[in-house]
């Protein structure tokens, strides 16, 4: 999740500060998190290998399109934001770890 959220964040900087290296480093970290996830959807370790790759190519393809149709930056700050609300909602879902209270009259061990 960091790699998304990091490679966001460089990517809707990159709409504001024009440096092509802001959004060559947010592409990368967002292609990494696209690609641990992809594999994160199998056990075997071969299919790992081909789910994540192809994730990667998947989300590439998609980019590609949506190069063609609108400004690239501007696509570059969505796919950035996309990533970045991802992270956030990812991170809001999480489960909560049970806090053991000591409470009077519960002596369970």
């Amino acid at each position: 999740m960091g790699a998304a959220l990091v490679g966001g964040v460089c990517l809707v900087a990159n709409l504001f500060v024009d440096a092509d290296l802001l959004s060559v480093v947010g592409l990368v970290l967002v292609s990494v998190a696209v690609a641990v996830a992809g594999a994160g959807l199998v056990r075997a370790w071969w299919l790992t290998i081909v789910c994540g790759a192809g994730s990667v190519a998947l989300a590439l393809a998609v980019l590609a399109v949506l190069r063609d149709a609108a400004p690239d930056r501007e696509v570059d700050a969505v796919l950035g934001g996309v990533a970045t609300l991802c992270v956030a909602v990812a991170l809001l879902r999480r489960p909560r770890p049970e806090v053991a209270v000591a409470r009077p009259g519960n002596h369970r061990s």
